[in-house]
């Protein structure tokens, strides 16, 4: 029997996620997209793309799926969360987990009573680009983040910390595998009553994470810098591309040291010298599996075998944690 999916939201980003279920469904016939629901009247226009039910409560669902994406207002995560958790109904419930850390704590304790599967929707962890770098994620000294795009005209109910800011939090709790120590941070309003501009410095015990946001860019940009104790990753979480620089052998082993070597003993151009002496470059591609078909997909996989997710409940909740502490930080200010 296919696994019942149920997808609650048809807003901007719940359409992404029923045109991939519904894809998904139609290359894989373990899934299939059993309901959709949204209490306004253009998730009725809009369900009508899809052949299957309809529903504008959520608790119409009850006993019709088995597992269900939450793409409804962070404010109500909670609520229509829980009560699929309740009943044991697996969850993939979009970032962030919940409007604040005592909802999701309650999120996360009732996935663990029901033993439903828990899924946040940080999808940066199935950016191709992410996936095509980790096998040279190290132990990181520095990473840069920035985020930037112009004003959305939606979302706003939240901060630009909550809204955006949180992927690359999220993304840097997972490289780092530690919590902040201390949290610096600094934002302000623009266009909204909540920050749409955010700057955030993570300490850890070994590491920093710079982390920058602004929903009211003239562009649109998404980039990673991680710095490492023998390399160096740039990535392109748009274009989804980027390097990776390491150390060469010869460098890492001391058969060279460029502080006893002068320009005209190494007999060539410095950055030729530089480039293959020195160091080993990697040129890295993502593949074309977009990042929420293989989040939607491993979610599926999850489900299916009653196994720990990529970004679990805990996971969220770390994430959400450190999101409030660096608006804890900017309201001092």
């Amino acid at each position: 029997m296919p696994l019942r999916i149920g997808i609650l939201g048809l807003g901007h980003l719940g359409k992404f996620h029923a045109e991939t279920w519904a894809r998904l469904a139609k290359r894989d016939k373990s899934v299939t997209v059993a309901a959709l629901c949204d209490p306004a009247p253009a998730g009725a226009a809009e369900a009508k793309k899809y052949s299957a039910p309809f529903f504008a409560d959520y608790r119409q669902l009850e006993n019709k799926v088995d597992a269900v994406s939450v793409v409804v207002p962070t404010v109500l995560h909670r609520e229509v969360g829980g009560f699929f958790l309740e009943r044991g109904v697996s969850c993939l419930i979009e970032k962030p987990l919940a409007v604040a850390v005592a909802e999701a704590q309650e999120l996360v304790a009732l996935a663990s009573k029901s033993s439903a599967v828990l899924q946040v929707g940080h999808v940066e962890r199935f950016n191709p680009i992410v996936r095509a770098a980790a096998p040279y994620f190290g132990r990181p000294r520095f990473i840069d983040a920035t985020r930037v795009s112009p004003y959305p005209f939606r979302s706003t109910d939240v901060s630009v910390t909550l809204d955006l800011m949180i992927h690359d939090i999220d993304l840097a709790l997972s490289i780092t595998h530690e919590d902040p120590v201390r949290v610096y941070a600094a934002g302000a309003p623009v266009f909204s009553t909540t920050d749409d501009i955010a700057n955030a410095r993570l300490e850890f015990s070994s590491s920093v994470a710079n982390v920058a946001a602004s929903r009211v860019s003239l562009k649109k940009e998404r980039k990673w810098r991680i710095f490492q104790e023998h390399g160096y990753l740039s990535l392109n979480l748009l274009e989804n591309d980027g390097v990776f620089i390491e150390k060469s052998e010869a460098l890492k082993s001391g058969a060279i040291d460029p502080g006893k070597l002068s320009l005209a003993s190494i007999g060539m151009a410095a950055l030729t010298f530089q480039l293959e002496k020195l160091i080993h470059r990697v040129v890295l591609k993502g593949d074309k599996t977009p990042a929420l078909e293989a989040e939607l997909a491993s979610f599926a996989a999850c489900v299916a075998q009653k196994s720990k997710p990529v970004v679990d409940g805990a996971d969220g909740l770390r994430a959400l944690k450190v999101a409030e502490e660096i608006a804890r930080v900017m309201r001092k200010l």
